[in-house]
């Protein structure tokens, strides 16, 4: 059933911030590496030990990688409610090398791997044996929001516990730095029942303000930027837009995400299926999906 929206003034008022523009798609946990132990809930954003039981060692890492060309990327850990005062088990992420090691009752620090720990320390090796790199870490349990930047050309790992980084992604030297690898994973380990987390991948998903010069971990390209155009005209496009400023903008069968940060006219025919619109002063749109 098609319907006739029209929309008049839709104006940030006031310097009021424009919402959160999530260009890509959450991140998911791996439902192919998820040890028998752990339930998945949130589309596969939490991960919990259920029936793991107590010195669990086994993690569910994402389905997704973070590459070495994808640049620095951001996330979020929340540790579950159900979880420990003090977490046992270990956040962060794993090399290609131990992704493979995920039900096979190894912790997730070895073989590239970075890990920290609830207990505030930290934990990574090259090889196959586990070695203790840093201590005097803040210890996080439930409730508490992690924080992540991975440099993966480098092997760079910074963390942050609510809000208040333990060396600034910025202009800090990062927490920890691992061997290399030719992709990271990050994951998510319950060590103790009860124990676990939510994955959190996109800016509307974070506590916290993505780092400059950082991304978040769901971020993609889009197929195409434009950051000024006086107008704009699109049939049947299907593809990922963002654009910084156009005049005038016409539509016929739009793309499924679109972005704009100002557009004075705007008129759409079929739309696509995300719109985030920080600033329009007439918007008509018909047969919104």
């Amino acid at each position: 059933m098609s319907r006739l929206m029209l929309r008049a003034a839709i104006l940030a008022q006031g310097g009021t911030a424009a919402p959160p523009i999530d260009i890509g798609s959450t991140w998911q946990l791996d439902v192919t590496r998820r040890p028998a132990g752990y339930t998945l809930s949130d589309g596969n954003q939490t991960a919990i030990n259920a029936s793991g039981g107590t010195n669990y060692q086994r993690w569910v890492p994402t389905a997704k990688a973070i590459l070495t060309s994808d640049g620095r990327r951001y996330w979020e850990v929340l540790c579950a409610a159900s979880s420990a005062a003090t977490f046992d088990g270990y956040l962060g992420v794993v090399s290609a090398e131990q992704r493979e090691e995920f039900n096979a009752g190894n912790n997730p620090i070895t073989l590239g791997s970075i890990g920290w720990r609830g207990n505030g320390t930290l934990w990574s090796s090259n090889t196959a044996t586990s070695s203790q790199r840093v201590t005097g870490l803040p210890g996080f349990g439930a409730g508490d929001v992690l924080m992540f930047v991975l440099d993966p050309a480098n092997a760079h790992l910074w963390i942050g516990k609510n809000g208040i980084w333990h060396s600034d992604p910025v202009s800090g030297a990062a927490t920890w730095t691992a061997g290399g690898s030719t992709a990271f994973y990050p994951q998510i380990q319950g060590r103790n029942s009860g124990d676990g987390g939510t994955l959190r991948s996109l800016s509307s998903q974070f506590s916290y303000p993505v780092p400059p010069d950082v991304r978040a971990l769901g971020f993609e390209d889009p197929d195409l930027s434009i950051f000024e155009a006086h107008a704009y005209f699109e049939f049947g496009w299907d593809k990922n837009l963002s654009v910084g400023e156009v005049d005038a903008w016409l539509v016929f069968g739009g793309g499924t995400r679109f972005t704009t940060a100002t557009a004075p006219q705007f008129v759409d025919y079929g739309g696509g299926k995300a719109l985030t619109a920080a600033h329009t002063s007439l918007y008509i749109e018909v047969e919104l999906p």
